[in-house]
């Protein structure tokens, strides 16, 4: 699974990035993080006047489907017009294509950033069709400011249902509506999970789709309280509080601080649809390194879904970075076996 050098300079740029961010803790979200560096530049986007924000494009290449791979085919199919929302399939070049297991993904980005297209991605996402015997349905979700929470978990819960039509002819002649899987990383991670209780109270009106479990891929949870590892690591250890403060500020609603359970899923003994998801029998994976800064709170969630009897497998490994599972191969095929392994009745 080798990556174009594009890829692998989108990820160096944006640990160089951080290399110099001098962030300080605060404990209270209400008060905007002190620091000498702007967020804004080092993201390399532009705050508009009305809110928006204008994301500069040489800093956020994108790909197109590929119809010629030894890997996997895809294709983009619209999901809503209205809504510019959209979907790329991912189809394995190979002889099984009969009742494929079928992945639903939602992509990383701070909410505010980046696309199903975007090439780690789609390398990331065409090779796990291939490694997995699976038809990948990954959702191009509308990002934040100028669509704030819950519109991304809206549009990835409506691709739910679009599955579930056989909207389209590779759903229709080779998935399997029963075998479904929720995943996603970072973000895409946040919302699987959010989604993923959603759809645990909607299981009659999504059948025959048949959610199988969730898998949180270094999920991007947070909370006014800092944890551990975000205060112990460097800053120069990509994803700083400076940044990620920014895509909380501009993604959450308007109001809300990082208490609010699409950021922080533990607060208050966390969802009680977690006592609907324990029933259905769901497995949920999460998958975590702790050279990552979010790694405590993926922990925490861990430990609450062990708590409210919810049948959760971890993995969790020491060191590496934020991003490491989509960006280096071997970590990536690591990931495919734990799948494999969390997911054995149902994945290659």
């Amino acid at each position: 699974m080798e990556y174009p050098t594009k890829v692998l300079l989108f990820f160096l740029q944006f640990t160089i990035l951080t290399l110099h961010i001098q962030a300080l803790d605060q404990t209270n979200s209400s008060k905007p993080q002190n620091s000498t560096t702007d967020p804004y530049k080092l993201l390399h986007i532009i705050q508009n006047p009305d809110g928006s924000l204008t994301r500069i494009k040489d800093y956020y290449p994108t790909v197109p489907p590929n119809t010629s791979s030894s890997i996997s085919f895809s294709k983009d199919v619209p999901l809503n017009r209205d809504k510019n929302t959209w979907i790329r399939l991912y189809l394995p070049n190979n002889s099984k294509h009969v009742n494929l297991p079928i992945i639903i993904y939602a992509h990383g980005g701070g909410f505010i950033l980046l696309s199903t297209a975007t090439p780690n991605f789609d390398s990331f996402l065409s090779n796990t069709a291939r490694q997995l015997g699976v038809l990948v349905v990954s959702v191009e979700y509308r990002l934040a400011p100028e669509h704030r929470l819950p519109a991304a978990y809206n549009d990835v819960l409506e691709a739910l249902f679009w599955v579930k039509g056989k909207k389209d002819e590779w759903v229709k002649k080779y998935g399997d509506v029963s075998k479904c899987i929720i995943m996603g990383e970072s973000a895409g991670g946040n919302i699987a999970y959010i989604v993923g209780l959603k759809a645990s109270i909607l299981t009659r009106q999504l059948n025959p789709l048949v959610i199988k479990g969730l898998v949180l891929i270094q999920p991007f949870f947070g909370g006014v309280t800092r944890t551990r590892s975000e205060l112990k690591l460097p800053d120069s250890a990509g994803l700083p509080l400076v940044i990620t403060d920014l895509m909380w500020n501009l993604s959450l609603p308007l109001g809300a601080n990082r208490n609010h359970p699409y950021c922080n899923p533990v607060i208050g003994a966390g969802s009680s649809k977690l006592e609907k998801v324990k029933k259905l029998g769901w497995r949920v994976a999460i998958a975590g390194c702790d050279g990552d800064r979010l790694y405590d709170k993926q922990v925490e969630v861990f430990k609450l879904l062990e708590r409210r009897g919810v049948d959760v497998v971890g993995n969790f490994s020491k060191g590496d970075y934020h991003g490491v599972f989509v960006t280096e191969t071997t970590k990536a095929l690591l990931f495919f076996e734990f799948m494999r392994s969390v997911f054995y009745s149902y994945l290659a």
